[in-house]
């Protein structure tokens, strides 16, 4: 599946005619403002760093290769105390960016299972350094963050029906009363 989102959290764009036969490197630091606007977009607490190391090496036919590695801090919910749950995320990254007019055409029905990454298009002459590290981000966030040692202690409603009665509860007046009239 070839990935179709457009985020703009992290505008971090690489421009191909930079990238030397060499390859490229480059480290990047999201401001206070790119740190909101990541946590907002993955609904954390707080986002407090986020630092990405990457590599672009240029392969035949036009294509490049992106690797790199974040590192980042967040401050997510725990899903059983509502509490903040600070962590320390470091996750690699791997994108290979062809020409749009290289792009392989999807075949409708067939999945295919292998190692190798979807291929991305170079939109404007830019490889999405940024986009690339935004969804690694947010695939590697821990979907039901949980504190240590929280447990969910939660038991269903007792039916009324099955409910034990007590003669000397609040409504045994009432009920009293009832079996008068």
């Amino acid at each position: 599946m070839t990935h179709t989102i457009t985020t703009t959290e992290l505008a971090w764009d690489h421009a191909v005619r930079d990238v030397p036969q060499s390859g490229a490197t480059g480290t990047r630091d999201a401001s206070p403002d790119e740190l909101a606007t990541v946590a907002r977009a993955l609904d954390l607490i707080a986002c407090t760093r986020l630092r990405v190391e990457y590599a672009i090496y240029p392969m035949p036919g036009g294509r490049y290769r992106l690797s790199g590695r974040l590192h980042a801090q967040v401050s997510q919910t725990c899903v059983v105390t509502l509490d903040p749950i600070e962590g320390t995320l470091e996750e690699s990254f791997e994108a290979t960016f062809w020409p749009r007019e290289a792009m392989p055409v999807p075949e409708s029905g067939e999945l295919a299972i292998d190692d190798a990454p979807e291929p991305e298009p170079i939109v404007a002459g830019q490889i999405a350094v940024g986009r690339v590290a935004f969804e690694s981000l947010a695939a590697a966030l821990e979907p039901y963050p949980r504190k240590p040692g929280a447990i969910l202690d939660w038991r269903p409603p007792v039916p009324a029906e099955a409910a034990p009665t007590d003669a000397a509860g609040p409504f045994a007046a009432l009920a009293a009363l009832k079996s008068k009239g």
